[in-house]
């Protein structure tokens, strides 16, 4: 566990799973900070895409 995360999410995660694990490692959601892109339009909630390829995941079957 650690007590503060600092997200850039400027550009999106880079590995199905980063997003999930850097926010369950942090002992209070009051704690998580992140950077979002200044261009995106700011409304709650914020959202970040978390990109799946199926084809890889059918290479790895």
């Amino acid at each position: 566990s650690v007590k503060h995360v600092g997200l850039d999410l400027r550009t999106p995660v880079f590995t199905h799973g980063q997003l999930y694990v850097a926010v369950s490692r942090v002992t209070s959601v009051h704690n998580i900070k992140a950077i979002t892109d200044p261009r995106d339009d700011f409304t709650l909630p914020l959202r970040t895409k978390n990109i799946v390829y199926p084809e890889v995941l059918q290479i790895l079957n």
